[in-house]
C-alpha cells in the first residue's frame, strides 16, 4: 500500500490529547488556503494551499510581506488534512507544536501554471484572493547545503502587482483572526473545571414498543439489504419512513457481549473475535451486562473511506488497533430482545449506549443516518467515490436474511468486463477505446467500447499489454469492424450509467485493470524439470481448436500453459497416481473422466497395476517424466487429478484433502472465511495447512501427513476432523452429502482421501470458461483474491515467474495425522 500522505502528520501528534483534526474525513474538491498565525516555541506564520486531498504547508518564521523586495524563509513541513484550514485553537503544552494557533487569513487561490511541474522544478507562482493576501505570490526553492539534502527551503514573496504595498507592514495592521476577530494572545487555554463523577447512565430497553424479556440467542443471522437501482425518494409518501447510511466496504460482524465477555461473529457465522485484534476490548468498556450489536469492521484510508483492501492487510499482518467497528443497529439488551422494536427506535438506543463512549478516534463509531428523501445523501456519496448508500424502513422490525425493508444502492454501477479488444486512432496517437466482452453461457458477448478513465500514459500502458494479444484472437458478433480484436485475458474495472436495449454500456469508464499479485517471495532456484529440448518435442495438432465456445482459448493455448507452469507442477505429480479429464472435441458435454490407459496414449506416460477394494485388478496412470506430461496436451487433456499418494508407497498417504464446497448463497468472501477458520482449528492439532483455489467456487485446505496410515485409517480420521470442524461453527459447515444440505452453507468434503479417491492437482487448469486454474496460494493471498477465475491459463505463468511457488516446501511440513480418538480431544 502507498505511504499515506498524511502519515507524518499523525504520527507527530496524540489525538487524544490535541483537538487538531486527525483528517479522516473525505475532503472535498477545491482551491482553499489558510494563513496559521502560530504561537509555538518560536512564533511563525504557516502557509497551507490545498492541492488534491491535502494542504501542502510551509512554515514562514517572520511571516508574509506585501513589499516585493521582502525574501521570506519558507520551511516546506509536512502535508496537514483539509479540515485544518478551519482549526483555531491551543495545541496542549508538550504536545507537537504545542501553543496557540489563529487563521490570520484564508480565502482561495489559484496557480499560475502545472502545479505538480511547478513544486517539481522549484518555481511555484500562484494567486491568493484573501482578506488580507492577495494578488500573485512566489515560491522559490533554495538550493540545499552539503549535509542538509533533508531540508526543504524555500523563499516567499510577494509579486510586483495591484496587490503589493511597500508601505504597510500588513503583520502589525491586521493581528487579528479572520475567523474568531481574536489576536493570538486572547487565546490562552481555559483551565479545565474539576469534573463531576459522571451519573450512571440509564437505559430502559423495556420500555420500548416490542421488546420481549428474553434471554440472548447464540447468534442472529443478520439482514440483508435487497439491490435497488435508486434510493427511496420524490415524496413525502415514498421518503418519510426511510433511513439512510453510508455502505461500508468492510466484513459485517454481529458483537455479541455478555458479562465481559465478546465474540465478534461474522456473517457467515463464524467467531473471529481473535482475529480482530484490539477491538474487543472497546466492547467491554460498554455500560451494559449483555447486548448483541450489528455493524461492519472496517479500516479507512487516509481521506476516511473504507477500503477492503486496506482491511485484508490489516488482518494479514495483525489487527492491532486498526480496525474500526461501525454500528447501526442494536438487537439485544440486557435481558431484553429487540428485534420487533422500530428501527428509528432501536438506534436511538444504540446512539444512547454509545454516546460516552464514542469520540473522533474511538474504535467504535456510530453509523449515523438521514432521513426522508435519500437522494442527495446518494448524490453525495457519489460524488466522494464511496460504495453506495443503505436505506431502510424507519419503523420495520428487524428481519433476518434478504429483505425489502432494507434495501441498498450502488452509488456506480462498478462491474467487470473482458477487453476483447481495441481501437486506434491519430487523433489519440494510439489507443482511443477498449471494447469490453461480458461471459454469457460460455460465449462471450459484446458490449460496447470505453473511451474515458484513462490519460496518455494509461493508454500507452493498455496498448503495450494487448498488442501481443493479437494472435488467435476471434472477432465478438455485432461490434464495429474497425475493432482489432486480442484474446480475451484481461480485465477491466468498468463503472458505466446504465445499459441499452442490446445490452451495450452507456456513459462507460476505465476505472482500472482487475489484476491478481501474488506475495509469495520466490521460492529457491530448482533444478529445471522441463528443457528445451522436451518443449521443442511438442507436436500439436489442431492447435487453433477453439474449447468451450467459439470464443474461448485453444488446444495451442493449454499445451503452451502447461510447458510454461510445468517447473512448479511437476513436483507435485510426478510418480502420482493421476486421473485425468480429456476434451478432445473441444466441447464441454464431450469432457469425460480418464482413470485408464487409451488407445494411442503416449509412451512416456507411465502405467502402474492396482487392485481395488472389489479384488479387481486394473491399470491405471502416471506421470513419471516431463515429456510425458507435455505430450498429454496432444490429447486432449484439461486437467489433472492426483491421489493423496505416491506409486512406491501407494497404500500409505502423504497428503490430505479438505475441499471446501460451497452451496447456494455462499459468497466467494464467505469460503475465503470459512477457509481462514479451519487453518486455525488444523493447527491446533499440530497440523500445518496449505491453501488453494479449486478453480470454481470453493477452497481446497490441504494438510501434508507422515506416510504412516493406510487409506482406511486415513478416511476415518479425515472424516472425524471434518466431524469436528463443522461443529465448531454448525451453521456454516455440514458434513453431509446433497445439494438440498448445502444450501446456505459450505461442505466440507473429506472424502477425497479415500482410496483412488482424487482431487484437482496443484496448478491442474479446469474445464470451464476461460480455463481457471486450481492455483497454490499464501494465506494472505487468499484474502486479498476477489475473483479467483483471474488466476488462469493467461496470468498464472507470469505470475508465477515473479511469485514463485508457496507450496515449494510443503513436504517438509509433514505431521502425524491425528487418528478418531485424538482428533476428539
Amino acid at each position: 500500500m502507498a505511504t499515506s500522505k498524511l502519515q507524518v502528520y499523525r504520527t507527530k501528534r496524540d489525538f487524544s490529547k490535541t483537538s487538531e483534526p486527525p483528517g479522516r474525513l473525505a475532503g472535498e474538491s477545491g482551491n482553499r488556503f489558510v494563513v496559521h498565525k502560530h504561537h509555538a516555541t518560536a512564533d511563525h506564520y504557516d502557509l497551507r494551499l490545498q492541492v488534491g486531498d491535502v494542504l501542502k504547508s510551509w512554515a514562514v518564521p517572520k511571516g508574509p510581506s506585501l513589499n516585493p523586495a521582502d525574501k521570506r524563509l519558507a520551511v516546506e513541513t509536512e502535508d496537514h488534512p483539509l479540515e485544518y484550514i478551519d482549526f483555531e485553537g491551543v495545541i496542549p503544552e508538550g504536545e507537537y507544536g504545542g501553543g496557540q494557533m489563529i487563521v490570520w487569513d484564508t480565502g482561495v487561490w489559484a496557480p499560475m501554471d502545472d502545479i505538480e511541474k511547478s513544486l517539481r522544478t522549484g518555481a511555484f507562482k500562484f494567486r491568493l484572493a484573501g482578506e488580507k493576501l492577495n494578488g500573485g505570490w512566489m515560491l522559490a526553492r533554495l538550493q540545499p547545503k552539503p549535509g542538509e539534502e533533508d531540508q526543504r527551503n524555500w523563499l516567499l514573496f510577494k509579486e510586483r502587482d495591484l496587490a503589493a504595498d511597500t508601505t504597510v507592514d500588513i503583520l502589525a495592521a491586521r493581528p487579528e483572526s479572520v475567523k474568531s476577530g481574536r489576536r493570538i494572545e486572547e487565546l490562552v487555554e481555559k483551565p479545565k473545571p474539576p469534573a463531576k463523577p459522571a451519573k450512571p447512565l440509564k437505559l430502559n430497553p423495556g420500555a420500548l414498543p416490542g421488546a420481549v424479556k428474553g434471554t440472548a440467542p447464540a447468534r442472529i443471522e443478520p439482514q440483508l439489504a435487497t439491490p435497488a437501482d435508486r434510493p427511496p425518494g420524490g415524496g413525502a409518501t415514498e421518503s418519510g419512513d426511510w433511513l439512510h447510511e453510508i455502505k461500508f466496504d468492510g466484513y459485517r460482524t454481529m458483537a455479541h457481549i455478555s458479562d465481559g465477555d465478546v465474540r465478534l461473529i461474522t456473517r457467515g457465522g463464524l467467531d473471529w473475535t481473535r482475529r480482530y485484534g484490539d477491538l474487543p476490548e472497546a466492547f467491554r468498556r460498554l455500560p451494559c451486562r449483555e447486548a448483541i450489536i450489528d455493524g461492519e469492521i472496517i479500516v479507512p484510508d487516509e481521506k476516511g473511506i473504507s477500503r477492503f483492501a486496506l482491511l485484508q492487510e490489516a488482518l494479514s499482518s495483525g489487527a492491532g488497533n486498526k480496525l474500526v467497528f461501525y454500528a447501526f443497529d442494536l438487537l439485544h439488551l440486557d435481558g431484553w430482545n429487540l428485534l420487533a422494536v422500530p428501527l428509528e427506535k432501536r438506534k436511538a438506543l444504540l446512539a444512547q449506549l454509545l454516546s460516552a463512549h464514542v469520540s473522533a478516534r474511538s474504535a467504535i463509531q456510530f453509523s449515523d443516518h438521514v432521513p426522508g428523501d435519500g437522494r442527495a445523501l446518494y448524490d453525495r456519496v457519489s460524488e466522494l467515490g464511496l460504495e453506495g448508500i443503505v436505506s431502510k424502513r424507519a419503523s420495520a422490525s428487524y428481519q433476518s436474511g434478504r429483505s425489502k425493508t432494507w434495501t441498498k444502492t450502488k452509488a456506480l454501477q462498478p462491474d467487470d468486463f473482458v477487453i476483447a479488444g481495441y481501437t486506434t486512432s491519430e487523433a489519440a496517437e494510439g489507443l482511443a477505446a477498449l471494447a469490453l466482452g461480458e461471459w454469457v453461457e460460455g460465449e462471450l458477448q459484446y458490449r460496447g467500447k470505453v473511451g474515458t478513465g484513462f490519460d496518455a500514459q494509461t493508454a500507452q500502458e493498455l496498448l503495450a499489454r494487448l498488442e501481443p494479444l493479437r494472435a488467435g484472437a476471434a472477432k465478438l458478433e455485432g461490434a464495429p469492424k474497425e475493432i482489432v480484436w486480442v484474446r480475451p485475458v484481461l480485465w477491466a474495472h468498468i463503472h458505466y450509467g446504465n445499459r441499452t436495449a442490446d445490452n451495450v454500456l452507456r456513459h462507460a469508464v476505465f476505472k482500472g485493470l482487475r489484476e491478481i499479485e501474488l506475495s509469495t517471495p520466490a521460492a529457491p532456484q530448482r533444478k529445471r524439470l522441463i528443457s528445451d529440448a522436451d518443449l521443442a518435442s511438442i507436436s500439436i495438432t489442431n492447435p487453433t481448436r477453439r474449447l468451450f465456445g467459439k470464443s474461448g482459448p485453444t488446444k495451442l493455448d493449454i499445451a503452451v500453459y502447461y510447458a510454461l507452469v510445468g517447473d512448479f507442477m511437476l513436483p507435485h505429480i510426478l510418480n502420482r497416481p493421476v486421473s485425468l479429464v480429456r476434451c478432445p472435441t473441444g466441447r464441454a458435454q464431450d469432457c469425460f473422466f480418464q482413470r485408464h490407459p487409451f488407445t494411442g496414449m503416449p509412451s512416456s506416460v507411465e502405467t502402474f497395476q492396482s487392485t481395488n477394494s472389489e479384488g479387481e485388478t486394473k491399470s491405471y496412470l502416471s506421470v513419471g517424466e516431463a515429456k510425458g506430461y507435455l505430450a498429454l496436451a496432444q490429447f486432449g487433456v484439461v486437467e489433472f487429478h492426483t491421489w493423496g499418494t505416491v506409486c512406491e508407497r501407494l497404500e500409505k498417504a502423504d497428503r490430505v484433502v479438505f475441499d471446501l464446497d460451497p452451496g447456494e448463497g455462499i459468497t466467494w468472501r464467505e469460503v475465503v472465511e470459512a477457509a481462514v477458520h479451519v487453518r486455525g482449528e488444523l493447527e491446533a492439532l499440530d497440523l500445518v495447512p496449505f491453501v488453494k483455489t479449486s478453480g470454481g467456487r470453493g477452497v481446497h485446505v490441504v494438510v501434508p501427513i507422515v506416510p504412516k496410515l493406510n487409506w482406511k485409517k486415513v478416511h476415518q480420521a479425515t472424516s472425524a476432523i471434518a466431524t469436528r470442524l463443522a461443529a465448531t461453527a454448525p451453521e456454516v459447515f455440514t458434513t453431509t452429502m446433497g445439494k438440498e444440505n448445502r444450501i446456505k452453507r459450505i461442505f466440507i468434503d473429506f472424502h477425497r482421501n479415500a482410496r483412488g479417491h482424487t482431487a484437482a492437482a496443484p496448478y491442474s487448469l479446469r474445464a470451464r470458461t476461460n480455463l481457471p486454474a486450481s492455483t497454490p496460494v499464501s494465506w494472505s493471498d487468499l484474502e486479498s483474491i476477489d475473483a479467483p477465475e483471474d488466476l488462469n491459463y493467461s496470468s498464472l505463468p507470469g505470475l508465477l515467474v515473479t511469485s514463485g511457488d508457496p507450496w515449494a516446501e510443503i513436504d517438509a511440513f509433514a505431521r502425524d495425522l491425528p487418528l478418531l480418538s485424538e482428533a476428539g480431544k
